[in-house]
């Protein structure tokens, strides 16, 4: 994985500059522990534990005879089910099985053991490592807020609508899917069409958009209705925006889709005043869960600084065994850091990426091309019509150059000293680190770390490998096999979900996936998929492929949760000490073991030179 991917300018947390930074022949003494000064933030991990909570539980499926919750506040006890967050396998959809076998085809096909053409010949966007890994379960739903209500006396059982739209159908449009987002008084979209639609009409409409079309439609449709069916309704709207607002609640952090939201819900308070608590505690939590990312971010902006800012002779001669003595208080430590990350990622992140990636791409082929709308209702190029959504986070860039950061890390602790007894103690002491994370299922600091040992700095350092655990450490390399897309960590990662989902997701139930793969599985069903079928309709059956691919694969996972101690001195060790750039970990592998070819003293020399021309040019 490379860390090419960016959005807002989060700073990378490795050093880059043109004067390469490495260790002069320093060597490091195992002194002990002493009391010292590390960098403490005030972001709290625990508001995102809390936040995603709710998005990782079971929810109570929906049930038209239960009157309507009018307490938003009132807990609702867990339940767990083979009900998965979104309604996907809920039983509710019978009359579209037939339909939703192709997109469980797409979906087994991402997992095919035996690779398609197509999918050998995917180019792998930039965020993606050849050794990319896989994704994750089947996600919980969240505790419901609010029940919908319906009238009975007007309607003995519901009509076709009720049902979730047909798969089969193939001349949506976007302004039809909208009407099925409506509720009525007798009506009200599942959770099952609800997530696909929030989740992927945003590559035709951007949120801000659908906001305003829904609830214009909704207020309009209670004009001259009596009192009591409007009431129903409006509850039912709100349902609607409960679970937009729970579910992507960094859709509004967009100033006009929160600024929509707000004058919707003054527009209900004046039609009915009795409903304020209810938008005041959408809004509360809604708030609550844009501070938690306004406080990540902040924190990861202080952590990145002060990697930066980190560059000292103590920096570059301690290593990871002074700081954290066994391999596995490491693993424990990256597992905290790991869950830090992911679970501020937004499910959404995963297709904005793709939406800006292939836009971006698409202006750089056409950069004479302007799309307006009326070029767009002359051309036949669906693509032109799409309003592409903003992308105003960066956690999934953050967790991609965390990824980065591991593995420069690694490479980083064993080049820097020359002492060959403690290169080897260290590339042993981080094998069982890799295999203490393996034992905790989480695979991405794992194969971080293998990636690490395996960089050509580390890697090509003979006498330092004498004496390792091999076997051991070929043991973990099965697991980043390309071969057969991933079997073995599919394998592996799918027996950890098993077992998760069997025991509830309980503490130290935990699966961290390979976040390179989620991503890439993420692109093949977004590259290798229609947005529009033959017809000109909205390819329905994609929105239900991504989505059911995303809430299990990946948005389940951020329900792990680990009993061990945090050490923030140890964290703050790993997330903020300098690793080399590329070339500095050559030129520091070099001063391990001399060239023991002429292609390396080629390399070296060529090294040598631009060392010498960044120097000059800077004037150090």
């Amino acid at each position: 994985m490379n860390g090419n991917i960016d959005s807002r300018s989060s700073t990378n947390g490795y050093y880059t500059g043109n004067a390469p930074i490495y260790r002069n022949n320093y060597t490091s003494s195992f002194a002990p522990n002493t009391p010292k000064i590390y960098f403490r933030n005030s972001y709290s991990p625990a508001n995102h534990e809390n936040i995603h909570l709710e998005e990782n539980q079971k929810s109570n499926t929906l049930n038209r005879n239960r009157p309507y919750i009018t307490n938003f506040q009132q807990i609702h006890q867990k339940r767990y089910s083979n009900i998965d967050e979104h309604g996907f396998e809920n039983g509710e959809s019978s009359s579209s099985s037939s339909s939703i076998a192709y997109y469980n085809r797409v979906y087994a096909q991402v997992r095919s053991n035996t690779p398609t053409s197509q999918h050998q010949n995917l180019s792998i966007p930039s965020t993606i490592s050849k050794h990319s890994r896989p994704a994750s379960p089947r996600s919980q739903s969240p505790i419901l807020s609010l029940v919908p209500i319906v009238n009975h006396s007007a309607s003995n059982s519901l009509k076709d609508d009720d049902d979730d739209p047909s798969l089969d159908y193939r001349q949506y449009t976007m302004d039809s899917l909208i009407q099925r987002l409506v509720p009525t008084d007798t009506y009200i979209p599942k959770q099952s069409f609800i997530y696909p639609m929030l989740l992927c009409s945003r590559m035709h409409i951007q949120p801000s958009i659908l906001l305003n079309r829904l609830g214009s439609l909704t207020l309009s449709s209670v004009k001259h209705l009596t009192h009591d069916r409007a009431i129903r309704i409006l509850k039912n709207f709100l349902y609607v925006l409960s679970q937009w607002t729970r579910t992507f609640p960094y859709d509004f952090r967009n100033t006009d889709t929160i600024t929509q939201l707000e004058d919707i819900f003054k527009k209900l308070h004046s039609s009915e005043p009795n409903l304020q608590s209810e938008t005041h505690y959408i809004h509360k939590k809604l708030l609550s869960k844009l501070k938690a990312l306004e406080n990540y971010e902040e924190y990861i902006r202080q952590i990145n600084t002060k990697a930066l800012n980190n560059i000292s002779h103590k920096a570059l001669t301690t290593d990871i065994i002074n700081e954290c003595p066994t391999p596995i208080l490491f693993a424990q430590q990256l597992t905290h850091i790991e869950l830090d990350r992911l679970k501020p990622i937004g499910a959404e992140e995963l297709i904005q990426y793709f939406i800006m990636k292939l836009s971006s791409e698409e202006a750089r082929a056409h950069p004479n091309r302007t799309f307006n709308s009326q070029t767009a209702k002359s051309s036949n190029n669906k693509s032109l019509e799409a309003v592409h959504d903003k992308k105003l986070t960066f956690c999934l860039e953050t967790y991609v150059q965390w990824f980065n950061r591991l593995t420069s890390f690694v490479t980083t602790e064993i080049i820097k000293h020359t002492d060959r007894r403690l290169r080897k103690r260290l590339i042993n002491y981080f094998i069982d680190a890799a295999y203490e994370c393996l034992r905790l299922h989480n695979f991405n600091s794992m194969i971080g770390i293998i990636g690490g040992l395996n960089k050509q700095p580390v890697k090509r350092l003979r006498r330092s490998w004498e004496k390792v655990q091999l076997e051991k450490f070929e043991q973990l390399e099965q697991y980043t096999n390309v071969s057969k897309n991933f079997t073995n960590y599919r394998l592996i990662l799918k027996s950890a979900v098993e077992d998760a989902e069997k025991n509830t997701w309980a503490v130290d139930k935990i699966v961290i996936p390979f976040t390179s793969i989620v991503v890439q599985d993420v692109y093949f069903i977004k590259t290798h998929s229609k947005d529009y079928t033959v017809e000109g309709g909205i390819n329905l059956k994609k929105y239900y492929s991504m989505a059911k691919f995303i809430s299990e694969d990946f948005v389940q996972c951020k329900q792990s949760k680990c009993s061990f101690e945090r050490n923030d001195v140890i964290i703050n060790y790993i997330t903020t000490s300098p690793t080399f750039n590329e070339n500095s970990l050559m030129l520091a592998s070099f001063e391990c073991e001399p060239p023991a070819t002429s292609n390396e003293q080629e390399k070296l020399t060529m090294l040598q030179t631009t060392v010498n021309t960044s120097t000059s040019k800077s004037g150090i």
